[in-house]
């Protein structure tokens, strides 16, 4: 009675399953493309806000060159992680369907 019961869910798990693993490459290859882009960034506003505390810049200026540069340099991470929890439901569901 329990495999009966299960039947129906395991079939509607398939498409769900594809579409997470469609949309877990495409993130991939995106986050990987984009996190050449927020390193520099984060290194250019890093950089940034040495200079303007050097040059003795206003604090506001100097805190959100900083603030930036540390968003830039944490977002690939953050990615990341949401995009291992994907692959975690993925895995799950893989299980799911396999029992």
């Amino acid at each position: 009675m329990k495999k009966l019961l299960r039947l129906p869910l395991r079939i509607a798990a398939l498409p769900l399953i594809a579409i997470l693993l469609v949309f877990q490459l495409i993130s991939s290859i995106i986050v990987g493309l984009t996190s050449i882009a927020t390193n520099l960034l984060a290194t250019v506003f890093l950089i940034g806000s040495v200079a303007g505390w050097i040059a003795n810049a206003p604090s506001g200026l100097i805190f959100q060159t900083a603030g930036l540069g540390l968003f830039f340099a944490v977002a690939p991470h953050i990615a990341g992680w949401l995009l291992k929890k994907v692959t975690d439901l993925t895995l799950g569901l893989l299980d799911f369907l396999r029992a």
